[in-house]
């Protein structure tokens, strides 16, 4: 038997030996190339990641601009713009209360918002009652009563007379054809007519006439028996004389009777509780609001039972006392109902004292804006509307510019900065006019400013 071959250690290992040395080489490779991926990567985001500080340093101011305006010439229009409401020229509020009835409850509604009506209508009923409305500028204030006079009562006769119920007593007296024709208007609108004064007064006065008529004729009676029955003689005595005294006394009674009667007749009849009226310069006049609704207990609304209006829509607004000097009566007004886009030129016709709003508690001054030709849409009634009132304007086309151009100098004089072809700016003294929309009129004092030059209106910033 041959001895087995000698092993040469130069020799190349057996595979099985050799596998496990190359593995670990490729993971050291993957490895190291893995990390000089990490740090070049790394080193790639720094050129991306700055601290705050760097960032700052990094960061340069934009160089310093100059904002500019172009001087124009143009109508300068300075106006001021206020909100208000379209109603009727005259508004009133209706909360009746019945002296009588121990609750004021409606009985009967004859009207809804927005209804028409004319002189002589029944807007509605509380506790049996109705409240009309007659034509008329003045309010009622008192309860018109037989006996009064005033221009109250003149008024009351011309609002009967002109339904068909003459009224003539003279002097604004409420006489008996008064009487008469209201109570015709009341029996028209189907209720018992009102009355003053206490019937058995009437009924006393009538009777206390009829006995001093009878003791007149008594003593005229005496009188004329004597010559053919004369009494017994009597010394002193003058029976005629004594007779004639006693028709005397008669008659002075029997015309106090009448004129005591006539003064009860004089104030007791048909009367006209200011409850139960209305009266409205205009009609037709319009209902602008309702809370009438039949149960409806008066007294417990917290406002009136119903509003009513006469007379052309008009608008009222209020202005502030900041602005109060800037309006004048007869300045034209834009009127622009911004909802439905309806347009319409007015007019101030008023400007109030200084007061304040009882809605909304705003101090200013109540302003009245009335068409300038014809009436007021009527879709305009009630709605909120925006009033634009040209304050001023300047007579044709004036230099203007921006109001931010313009400064007073530490001499106190009133200058703008025009700035030249070359960038370089030029102090320009003017005189200003008109302002509005932003702009003011100027007119060059000291230096040359014309349409198209340029003035500083701001600093952009910058170094």
């Amino acid at each position: 038997m041959s001895p087995p071959p000698l092993t040469d250690p130069a020799a190349e290992p057996p595979a099985a030996v050799t596998g496990a040395p190359l593995r670990r080489r490729r993971v050291l490779w993957l490895l190291g190339g893995g990390a000089a991926a990490v740090t070049a990567a790394g080193l790639g985001m720094t050129r991306f990641i700055r601290s705050p500080a760097q960032r700052l340093a990094d960061v340069s101011a934009p160089p310093k601009s100059t904002l500019t305006a172009v001087v124009e010439r143009r109508v300068l229009v300075d106006t001021v713009v206020l909100r208000g409401t379209v109603g009727a020229g005259t508004t009133v509020t209706v909360t009746p209360a019945p002296q009588e009835a121990e609750r004021a409850i409606v009985t009967a509604a004859r009207v809804v918002p927005g209804e028409r009506f004319e002189a002589g209508k029944a807007l509605l009923e509380v506790s049996g009652r109705p409240v009309f409305a007659l034509a008329g500028e003045i309010p009622a204030f008192r309860d018109l009563r037989p006996g009064m006079r005033g221009p109250d009562v003149q008024q009351l006769q011309a609002a009967l007379t002109q339904l068909g119920y003459p009224a003539g007593d003279p002097d604004g007296e409420f006489g008996a054809r008064t009487k008469t024709a209201l109570a015709s208007l009341y029996n028209q609108l189907g209720y018992q007519v009102p009355t003053s004064g206490d019937p058995g007064s009437l009924a006393a006065a009538d009777s206390a006439v009829r006995q001093a008529e009878r003791a007149l004729v008594a003593a005229e009676a005496t009188l004329e028996r004597l010559p053919a029955d004369p009494p017994p003689a009597d010394p002193g005595a003058d029976p005629v004389a004594d007779a004639e005294l006693q028709v005397r006394f008669a008659r002075e009674d029997l015309d106090a009777a009448r004129a005591a009667r006539s003064e009860v007749e004089r104030t007791t009849g048909p009367m006209l509780p200011f409850a139960e009226v209305i009266f409205l310069p205009d009609f037709p006049a319009r209902v602008e609001q309702s809370a009438a609704r039949v149960g409806v207990d008066v007294s417990q609304l917290d406002g009136p039972l119903l509003t009513v209006s006469s007379g052309e829509l008009a608008v009222r607004g209020q202005v502030s006392p900041g602005q109060r000097g800037l309006l004048e009566e007869g300045m034209p007004v834009e009127v622009l109902e911004e909802l439905g886009g309806v347009l319409a030129d007015g007019e101030i016709a008023s400007i109030g004292e200084l007061g304040t709003d009882q809605l909304t508690g705003v101090r200013g001054h109540s302003v009245t804006v009335v068409p300038t030709a014809g009436a007021f849409d009527e879709r305009l009634a009630g709605a909120e509307v925006r009033l634009t009132v040209a304050a001023a304007a300047t007579d044709g086309e004036v230099l203007v510019v921006p109001l931010s151009a313009v400064f007073t100098g530490a001499d106190g004089r009133v200058a703008v900065l025009r700035l030249g072809p070359d960038e370089r700016q030029q102090r320009v003294e003017v005189a200003p006019g008109v302002s509005g929309d932003g702009h003011v009129a100027v007119t060059p004092v000291d230096g040359e400013l014309v349409t198209g030059d340029r003035v500083v209106v701001g600093d952009g910033g910058g170094q």
